[in-house]
């Protein structure tokens, strides 16, 4: 059995949309901090995977608040031949969340982009590096690159920044 489940981490051509999203749950709920892992609408249908998080849990640090929440979706759009996905944190208490989307929204700043969002509006959006890989090994990099990119965050403006030399570009 573990051959199959090493195959299926290394093709992602025979990826199902159940295949990925129950791989994305199992992997979410060993991941420090996070639980209530589910589906979003349902097993049945899946189209993202929710995760509640302990910040500090998460980060192995002290974090402002004590609850956020983890998003991740990906789409298989047959315009391109890759695939389209959104790994986003939010914070309900603060109104805000940073992400990466990789998807066809905002073609001026190449596949890929960084967004931090605040108070119901876009506060910062920037180039992001296309990570053309397995979707695991997406996730395992935008989730690396979370814990990085939340302490870099500046809050001391009238809303949330990253400085401009801590935006990951399309070169990081």
């Amino acid at each position: 059995m573990a051959p199959v489940g090493f195959v299926f981490l290394a093709n992602r051509g025979n990826l199902t949309r159940a295949k990925l999203y129950e791989a994305v749950r199992q992997r979410l709920a060993k991941e420090p901090g996070c639980d209530e892992v589910r589906f979003r609408p349902s097993r049945v249908r899946p189209r993202t995977v929710t995760a509640r998080v302990e910040p500090a849990a998460f980060l192995g640090r002290a974090y402002p608040v004590d609850e956020a929440a983890l998003e991740v979706t990906f789409s298989y759009p047959q315009s391109v031949d890759y695939e389209y996905y959104v790994v986003q944190w939010s914070e309900p208490g603060r109104d805000f969340g940073v992400g990466w989307h990789q998807d066809e929204d905002h073609p001026e700043l190449g596949e890929c982009h960084v967004q931090i969002d605040h108070a119901g509006t876009t506060a910062q959006r920037s180039s992001a590096a296309f990570v053309n890989e397995h979707p695991l090994e997406v996730l395992e990099t935008r989730l690396d690159q979370l814990r990085a990119l939340l302490p870099q965050i500046d809050w001391s403006g009238d809303a949330p920044r990253l400085p401009d030399d801590d935006v990951p570009g399309p070169d990081r």
